[in-house]
């Protein structure tokens, strides 16, 4: 792919004939580096061309409409996870190393070619059969996400009472990244998916010698061992609850 600065110093795909899939790839490059999420909403298949340096009728020979453009950039970046949940899941390491990978490769596709405004956007925009498609894909994701986990926990590895919890908690925090992150900012982000990796794994591993107490049954109160009591209080507690015989005179 080849580019060009725009008069506001951002790069766009210069129109090159090369083949269907490269100039796709360079245009859903090219979205998600010039849009961002606020503008995408409003913006026109016209305005959007205006935007790539391309003609209209250029970009409606790759994608039917606005939200074909916004399926395929969640697909692209969901189809790199799901490499990532591959390698994960083919992996010989510990529960650990593999999630801590997994988490930051997904990170990694999420900000890569600047994806990640354009998948803030909400998933109502797309049509039916789109939305059916991804949320499938996404799911799929989730539920190897939360098989890591879970082979942690059985592991001692993780500590997580509700590892379906820990999944959504982990993901979310990671699909509200491109809400804060910058290109231009001091981190990078390859910086940026090292670090949340980390941070979040910080939340399930267990330290050496730090794996907490397992915690009673519902119900274990109940049959607890009861305290001896000596011989002589529990005579006076039972002469307590024992009620009084009534004595009756006889009759003469």
């Amino acid at each position: 792919m080849t580019t060009r600065k725009s008069e506001t110093g951002e790069a766009r795909w210069d129109g090159r004939k090369v083949g269907r899939d490269s100039r796709r790839d360079a245009i859903l490059s090219s979205v998600g580096s010039v849009l961002s999420n606020g503008r995408l909403s409003s913006l026109t298949m016209q305005d959007i061309a205006a935007e790539l340096g391309i003609t209209k009728g250029n970009l409606y020979y790759y994608f039917t409409d606005k939200q074909d453009i916004i399926y395929q950039c969640h697909m692209r970046a969901m189809e790199a996870s799901m490499l990532a949940l591959a390698r994960a899941q083919q992996s010989a390491e510990r529960p650990g190393p593999r999630l801590r990978q997994l988490l930051s490769e997904h990170v990694s596709g999420i900000l890569k070619d600047g994806l990640g405004s354009v998948l803030l956007t909400d998933l109502e925009s797309l049509h039916p059969d789109q939305r059916k498609s991804y949320v499938a894909l996404r799911d799929t994701f989730e539920r190897g996400v939360r098989a890591i986990i879970e082979e942690g926990v059985a592991a001692g590895d993780f500590h997580c009472s509700d590892t379906r919890l820990a999944g959504f908690v982990l993901l979310g925090a990671i699909n509200w990244i491109p809400k804060w992150f910058r290109p231009e900012g001091a981190l990078s982000a390859d910086s940026i998916a090292q670090g949340v990796s980390e941070l979040l794994m910080g939340t399930l591993c267990c330290p050496p010698g730090a794996r907490p107490a397992a915690q009673p049954a519902p119900g274990a109160d109940a049959a607890a061992p009861q305290k001896s009591v000596p011989k002589r209080a529990a005579r006076k507690v039972a002469a307590r609850k024992t009620p009084a015989r009534r004595t009756t005179a006889a009759k003469t």
